[in-house]
């Protein structure tokens, strides 16, 4: 008997990515229905509908590091759940993973840009643009990267700023910035933008990479500003932050609140009585709006001693805590921004990663069975 391709493809959509590869080898006729970007694109909307979180792992003294994901939970408050560790890697010279985009990740691994899909353990290497003759001879070098998403042309994107300081540390300051786009694996330098010194993770959201950076003269870091990055126009925006908020802001985490993007102090831990937010409610006129969240009165009890602080919202909006580094079990805290809900949820089957795995990311996520070389185009 057999089954019909538009039956095959409502059962295959909703299986996860794992076992879709094993189903490769069933037939000729399986596996090109498989990779088809069709069907491609048809599962990673359905695996939207069931968001993950990833978790990347790095000891940074011996550049070692891997990364796993569980289900983001919602009714099952405390539920443990279990994970598999699907990719692992020699080499991580990154300080994190930088985002997760359709299902694809970014990370430095031995001075090169590795874009990862970790579910099919399938990857690309590219090296990073190379600092021109003329400025072969400098006093300061520094070189960060984002991973952003195009919704519009559906293509992902690596940009690569730097700072080169000539001359000393009061020297003259140049400020370079290159894009690669998954598929051509060619960089090109864009303009446009002032120089400033990246700090922190970024967040990308409706196709424009943010993050927070000091503006840079002369060699010395100035004021803080917020930078937008518009990955289908390559544009750049330096967006500037009020002085009330460095007040209440000491490392900004920045975040997606309610489509618009958000700041949070990173080092507030969830033993505090507050969360204070900063939101960008109007980017076209720089217009930022002050918010306080008061904790549950509960919260005490659910969180106990743990040391917990904001990595970033998921796929409902909540406000995720969690720890930097391992302990385990390793307990992850959901806040409801809305409701003033606080959930708990535990990862459990880490037997495998030994506790010099310290420094903890975690990411939003979705599987997929993109090819980290870029998207497939649509029939």
């Amino acid at each position: 008997m057999i089954v019909p391709e538009h039956l095959l493809i409502e059962i295959l959509k909703r299986l996860p990515v794992k076992s879709i590869c094993q189903f490769t080898c069933v037939s000729t006729r399986w596996r090109s229905l498989i990779s088809d970007p069709y069907f491609i694109d048809l599962h990673l909307t359905h695996s939207a509908t069931r968001p993950k979180i990833l978790v990347g792992f790095h000891d940074p003294d011996d550049e070692r590091g891997g990364v796993f994901s569980v289900d983001q939970l919602e009714p099952h408050n405390g539920r443990a759940q279990i994970t598999t560790l699907p990719f692992s890697f020699h080499g991580w010279t990154g300080p994190f993973v930088l985002q997760s985009r359709q299902g694809l990740v970014s990370l430095e691994v031995g001075g090169h840009i590795q874009i990862t899909n970790p579910l099919t353990g399938m990857y690309a290497t590219f090296g990073l643009p190379r600092i021109t003759e003329r400025y072969a001879s400098f006093s300061y070098y520094q070189q960060m990267h984002s991973f952003g998403f195009d919704p519009v042309e559906r293509k992902h994107k690596v940009l690569s700023t730097r700072v080169i300081i000539m001359g000393g540390l009061d020297g003259r300051l140049i400020m370079e910035s290159w894009v690669l786009t998954l598929g051509t694996e060619k960089w090109r330098q864009v303009e446009g933008c002032a120089a400033n010194d990246k700090k922190g993770r970024e967040v990308c959201f409706d196709g424009v990479v943010y993050y927070m950076a000091w503006s840079c003269l002369h060699g010395v870091h100035g004021d803080d500003y917020l930078v937008a990055f518009d990955v289908r126009t390559e544009s750049f925006r330096m967006v500037t932050i009020p002085a009330e908020a460095h007040k209440d802001i000491h490392r900004a985490l920045l975040i997606k609140f309610e489509e618009h993007v958000a700041m949070v102090d990173r080092n507030k831990a969830l033993s505090c009585e507050e969360i204070i937010m900063w939101i960008l409610e109007d980017f076209d006129q720089e217009i930022w709006k002050k918010r306080v969240f008061s904790l549950p009165s509960y919260w005490k009890e659910i969180v106990a001693d743990r040391r917990v602080f904001p990595v970033g919202t998921v796929r409902s909006g909540e406000l995720l805590f969690a720890p930097r580094t391992l302990s385990k079990p390793v307990c992850m805290f959901y806040y409801n921004l809305k409701t003033n809900g606080l959930r708990r949820s535990e990862i459990c089957g880490l037997d495998d990663v030994s506790p010099e795995f310290c420094v903890l990311t975690f990411l939003d996520h979705v599987e997929s069975l993109l090819s980290p070389r870029g998207l497939p185009c649509r029939k």
